[in-house]
């Protein structure tokens, strides 16, 4: 079996490759996030809640967000890590992996709010799972799209969701 794009990339550049996604408090430009999820090609999603920082605005709280991934404002300042906690979880299981999103341009933009709260910088770049996906399920994007559906399905939630992306990723490439 010839090696897919995503698999000659990986093993080009000898990085691990994970996937994330991020929950948050809205779809605005004051938007926070919430929610972290990653995952890697083998073992288990993993997730942590962000505590709100003072510089996040409650304004920017959307009910229609929260009636999504179900998490409240409450839950967050009590199960909630500070930003700098969940950037160094982050910067340590991610630091120079392929770190794939089905959003990044959101992603990135929460992942900014949260390391700029911390005062932190990423030690890892998310990069666009449809650029590696897209090749692999061409023509065949309903039947990929509902087997991921059925076996790992997307449910607002960031772990969950990034597993969701790995699952994908297998069924496209066959892994």
């Amino acid at each position: 079996m010839a090696m897919t794009n995503f698999q000659e990339h990986s093993k080009q550049t000898a990085k691990k490759t994970a996937f994330i996604d991020i929950e948050a408090s809205g779809l605005s430009i004051r938007s926070w996030p919430v929610e972290v999820g990653w995952v890697f090609l083998e073992g288990p999603p993993r997730s942590l809640l962000v505590a709100p920082e003072v510089q996040w605005s409650d304004d920017a709280w959307d009910p229609r967000a929260e009636g999504l991934h179900g998490i409240s404002r409450d839950r967050l300042r009590k199960e909630g890590e500070p930003a700098a906690d969940v950037c160094a979880a982050l910067n340590s299981a991610l630091a120079d992996c392929l770190v794939y999103s089905d959003a990044p341009d959101w992603d990135s933009f929460w992942l900014y709010r949260l390391f700029n709260a911390a005062g932190k910088r990423p030690e890892f770049d998310v990069l666009d799972f449809a650029d590696v996906v897209r090749p692999l399920i061409a023509g065949r994007e309903d039947d990929v799209i509902e087997a991921a559906n059925d076996a790992a399905p997307r449910t607002h939630r960031a772990a969950q969701d990034a597993l969701h992306l790995r699952t994908l990723h297998q069924l496209a490439s066959g892994t």
